[in-house]
């Protein structure tokens, strides 16, 4: 086999190959031979079959099995002989082939792009001091107080954030609703309805004429004035939990002190990691700084596509053309990043392995309430994702590698002083 690389640019290789008539018609004579040791031929014994009468029958199917096999081996054994990695898929541009004459075709891949004088040691990034606050948490607390608190039957009157229990008939289009939740206040529902329960109790009847805004969430409703009349069947209002060590101890700990302490550590947990997502932000900013980096097009074009197709979801109706202009920066940067981070682990020997992606599928899958096995079939239905999966867990592995090596600095404070001018704290 006989093969000519041009470099097209710095992220594209054409690739021309030849081949010698013999070495593909001996495949396509094989695989005749074979046929004819299976199949029933009239007149003849089975392998008995002249080859110029199996050539006749079998041979354009023959042919085309033959090609289908052969194209792929030609192009993985040029690759490997040229020492080349393509990031996407070969584009065949044409082939050659007619029986007994060389098989010519022609092929172009993206490859990595080479990246010189790659730095990825001592980067700097902005450090701060991590704080959790007497406020932070009271904050914390509160919510946890909120979430273990429960709504009790009361017959009293109604107030502010009661969850009240009715029935009801809507005069004008003589509809009745039965057992509807209504909480006094919210923002969901006209005032005006909030006003006409506030203050009655348990078995009072009520009636309200008021307007459904045109984007109410019940569209039978949005957009109409109505009268509402109805009785209250039952009144609830949240009783809310004591922070106390009873409290503590529902929640597993020994007394509230223990409990604010497990806290304020939760709290620092959450704070150092939004602290170190922020740093490896600007760590990945830097290095794109720092390095000049050719774009494969094709593997732009693919991260384009799929960001655009991404926001398509949100937003339907939204122009693709026009989303796309807006979403090149960002294609650009990540396939920028993730071919520098290719580029260091090979360098670095970093891989991934099966534990670790074990424990990452496990983990998002906890994440989303499902199982390891179904996550797998809803995100990892082939080879082809199941590969991007493992290649996007190695690329985070490498940033980590390369984090430890940064040099965390802490912001200079500066204070404002009665003439205006700045100094340092």
């Amino acid at each position: 086999m006989q093969t000519t690389v041009e470099d097209i640019n710095p992220t594209k290789k054409r690739f021309k190959i030849e081949v010698p008539a013999e070495v593909l018609e001996k495949k396509i004579t094989d695989a005749l031979r074979n046929i004819g040791r299976s199949v029933k031929i009239p007149g003849f014994r089975p392998g008995k079959a002249p080859l110029s009468l199996l050539d006749k029958r079998f041979g354009k199917e023959v042919e085309q099995e033959v090609l289908e096999r052969f194209i792929p081996e030609c192009y993985m054994k040029a690759l490997k002989e040229e020492n080349v990695v393509p990031v996407s898929a070969p584009v065949f541009e044409e082939y050659d082939f007619k029986r007994r004459e060389p098989f010519r075709m022609t092929f172009t891949v993206e490859i990595r792009p080479e990246i010189k004088d790659i730095k990825y040691e001592g980067i700097e990034v902005t450090d701060e001091d991590i704080e959790v606050t007497e406020e932070d948490v009271k904050e914390t607390l509160e919510r946890l107080k909120v979430e273990k608190s429960t709504y009790e039957e009361i017959d009293t009157e109604i107030e502010n954030d009661d969850l009240v229990l009715v029935d009801y008939e809507i005069v004008e289009e003589e509809k009745k609703v039965e057992n509807q939740f209504i909480k006094i206040g919210s923002d969901v529902i006209p005032q005006d309805i909030s006003d006409a329960l506030k203050g009655k109790k348990k078995g009072d009847s009520f009636e309200v004429t008021t307007d459904f805004p045109d984007d109410f969430a019940n569209k039978n409703l949005a957009g109409k004035r109505l009268t509402l009349k109805g009785t209250i069947k039952e009144v609830k209002r949240l009783k809310l939990a004591t922070l106390d060590d009873e409290f503590a101890k529902d929640l597993g700990y020994e007394n509230i002190e223990k409990l604010k302490e497990a806290v304020r550590e939760s709290i620092k947990k959450a704070k150092r990691e939004l602290l170190t997502n922020r740093q490896k932000g600007e760590l990945i900013n830097k290095l794109l700084e720092m390095h000049e980096i050719d774009v494969p097009e094709g593997l732009f074009e693919q991260e384009l596509n799929m960001l655009v197709q991404e926001e398509k979801q949100h937003k339907p109706d939204a122009d693709e053309e026009k989303l796309k202009e807006e979403l090149r920066e960002k294609a650009e940067k990540t396939v920028k990043i993730n071919m520098l981070l290719d580029t260091i682990a090979d360098r670095e020997g970093i891989k991934i392995t099966e534990a670790e992606v074990k424990q990452k599928i496990a983990e998002l899958a906890n994440s989303m309430y499902i199982t390891p096995e179904y996550f797998m079939k809803l995100y990892l239905p082939n080879e082809e994702a199941e590969y991007m999966f493992r290649q996007n867990l190695v690329r985070e592995k490498t940033i980590d590698f390369i984090f430890e090596k940064t040099k965390k600095v802490k912001k200079e404070k500066t204070e404002i002083v009665e003439e205006g001018e700045k100094k340092d704290e």
